[in-house]
């Protein structure tokens, strides 16, 4: 996003758009997205993999930035969409994702989900040996063949690297532990007991490593595990339809600045460094196969990479306070808080970006501690530099564009904020404000005449 912001005058601008003006129009706090930045963003992931890899499928993550008119936009540039559960499913069909390239994904997915699934057309990644006969079954009853997926536990054994988002855990240990993918011991009772799902149709298989390391050795040995796994089940695959290889997301966006990330020290690789890896690796590992590898379409599952940047949140100062003693400081008490932005505690060293939004050439600094509005701690920012602040002044985070909307919480009984997409010179509403009455509507209150 950082390409996409400007000065003029004194105004900070999005794209073409003044983001003092999205804070007078829409209130804050808000979050605001780039529809160009996602543009941008998608070219350069079809870019980087389609050099090196003949039919190249993008299937961005519903659950980083699950709001409609983000996903219509992606839908728009060709991407596919993985979900979990009903709620993204739903999310997908309403952002016009053509079924066909809906990836029914993670853990215990019930009867009902699978049942709707099915009768779209979606496919399903399977996650466990109850999944593929329930699936079996009820494609049956419906008179179809269910697509499906197998999702693999790549075995990293080979590997001692730490993890990014849990640095006192092996990579290794962490992916053999975490409970996504098919065990290997119920993963041979499948394909031993293959001849008998007489209603399925494997079109592939998938493995997600998540954000665990930006070290281009360390993916390299996650396609070569995957497709350890891949040469030892690659009978089962469906003869009519050309194979799918999906190996997952987990790519750091280009600030890599999001919240979960213990360790984010390593080198950023650039979306050409990544793709070149895992497609050298996808050949080596295909060279021995009955399917050549360019049968294979290969697909990735970008989040926070693709989403991460394109995001920022707006807030206004509505206090300051002083404290001018032996011990000075400074306070803007703003009407954003942790719980919107998925922070706790003391954010000192929170590797969020700021910016004042109408002083942007201010060359006058001061020193700030920028405080949240519930009762928690809610030090945002700690020893922050900005011009000097005002009552009413507006304040820029970011990047706010992945996982963070949807973690919002309504501690202290808060309305979540609002969402605005900018798109060249125009901005929209694609979320509304909460109200204190959104808050309470699942409420019940207690019958004068409980039955």
């Amino acid at each position: 996003m950082q390409q996409l912001l400007s000065v003029k005058g004194n105004t900070l601008y999005l794209e073409g758009v003044s983001l003092a003006s999205i804070a007078q129009t829409f209130d804050t706090p808000v979050f605001v997205f780039s529809a160009g930045y996602l543009r941008h963003r998608i070219a350069e992931f079809t870019t980087a993999f389609s050099s090196h890899w003949p039919t190249f499928q993008l299937m961005p993550s519903f659950k980083a930035c699950p709001m409609i008119a983000i996903r219509q936009i992606l839908t728009e540039l060709g991407c596919g969409c993985d979900v979990f559960g009903h709620g993204e499913l739903e999310g997908a069909v309403r952002g016009g994702v053509p079924p066909e390239l809906i990836s029914v994904n993670g853990s215990i997915k019930d009867q009902a989900l699978l049942l709707r699934a099915l009768r779209l057309g979606a496919r399903i990644v399977i996650d466990s040996p109850r999944e593929i006969h329930l699936t079996n079954r009820l494609a049956g009853e419906l008179g179809i063949t269910a697509r499906v997926m197998l999702r693999l536990k790549p075995d990293m054994s080979a590997l001692d690297d730490r993890s990014d988002f849990a640095p006192d855990y092996a990579i290794a240990d962490l992916t053999d532990r975490i409970k996504y993918g098919i065990p290997s011991t119920e993963l041979a009772d499948i394909v031993n007991q293959w001849s008998s799902l007489k209603h399925i149709d494997c079109i592939g298989f998938h493995a997600h490593m998540g954000r665990h390391s930006k070290r281009l050795h360390v993916w390299r040995e996650w396609v070569r595990a995957t497709l350890s796994v891949v040469g030892s089940i690659e009978h089962i695959l469906s003869p009519n339809e050309s194979p799918v290889i999906n190996i997952g997301g987990g790519f750091a966006s280009q600030c890599d600045s999001d919240l979960d990330v213990a360790f984010r020290d390593d080198p950023t690789p650039e979306l050409a460094e990544w793709a070149v890896v895992i497609t050298e690796a996808l050949h080596e590992g295909f060279a021995d196969m009955k399917h050549a590898a360019d049968q294979w379409t290969l697909e990735v599952e970008p989040g926070r990479a693709l989403h991460s940047d394109a995001g920022l949140h707006l807030t206004s100062v509505c206090n300051l306070k002083q404290e001018s003693g032996a011990a000075s400081r400074q306070w803007a008490e703003v009407d954003t808080s942790e719980v919107f932005l998925d922070l706790s505690g003391v954010s000192g060293d929170s590797p969020m970006s700021y910016r004042a939004v109408s002083k942007a050439s201010d060359e006058q600094l001061q020193v700030y501690d920028v405080v949240g509005m519930t009762c928690n701690a809610e030090m945002l920012l700690l020893d922050a530099t900005m011009p000097a602040l005002e009552e009413g002044d507006v304040i820029a985070l970011l990047p706010t564009g992945a996982y963070i909307e949807p973690m919002a919480a309504n501690f202290n009984a808060l309305p979540r904020p609002g969402s605005v997409l900018v798109d060249g010179e125009t901005a929209q509403l694609i979320k509304r404000h909460e109200t204190i009455d959104d808050v309470f509507s699942r409420d019940i209150a207690l019958a004068e005449n409980p039955t």
